[in-house]
């Protein structure tokens, strides 16, 4: 990540991305705001940076954690999984994407992609059963962003990612006992 972007990250992991000004940026990265200026030219745009790198880098472990795995359903639980654990060991970043998950487009857009992918395998398959593409869109990333809020806010039970999946893919159709099972499965 670029000096700029990584100064962005640790202070949006602070503050809000609406109350950030670029000479916040500019002091914390040593550098003078013109200079930030030359990268960026609004907050927003920083914001999408910032973004779309941290959707990056979870989009790509999420997928190479599930190489050669071929069901949708266990596919969304490997990656909500991941994000609550990604959560718990590192408390900056769960910060920092709880902020920039509702504010930056672009961030939402590229999480999102991978999990329609999975949705729709999950119900092909025959495990998920929702009317509502999008709903079912909005509760697994609410479900996860709420994870994630939890384990910032000290009220993450114990085994949290798999309770958690285990309560998404209940809600998305799964029978009880295929979302007990499909929730605990070894992380590949």
């Amino acid at each position: 990540m670029s000096q700029q972007l990584d100064t962005a990250f640790r202070i949006f992991a602070r503050q809000d991305v609406a109350t950030t000004v670029f000479q916040d940026l500019a002091t914390e990265a040593d550098v003078s705001t013109g200079t930030i200026y030359n990268y960026f030219r609004t907050r927003e745009e920083l914001a999408e940076a910032v973004g779309i790198y941290l959707a990056s880098e979870l989009s790509e472990a999420i997928t190479q954690l599930s190489v050669g795995v071929t069901s949708g359903a266990q596919r969304l639980a490997i990656g909500v999984r991941m994000f609550v654990l990604r959560a718990q060991a590192d408390l900056q970043w769960a910060n920092a994407l709880a902020r920039l998950i509702h504010f930056d487009r672009a961030m939402h857009v590229q999480l999102t992609q991978h999990v329609l992918e999975d949705l729709r395998a999950g119900a092909e398959e025959g495990v998920f059963q929702y009317e509502d593409e999008d709903i079912a869109l909005d509760v697994v990333i609410s479900c996860a962003t709420g994870a994630i809020r939890a384990v910032m806010e000290g009220r993450a039970v114990g085994e949290h990612d798999v309770r958690v999946t285990e309560m998404v893919l209940r809600a998305l159709g799964a029978t009880p006992a295929k979302a007990k099972k499909i929730a605990a499965m070894p992380l590949p």
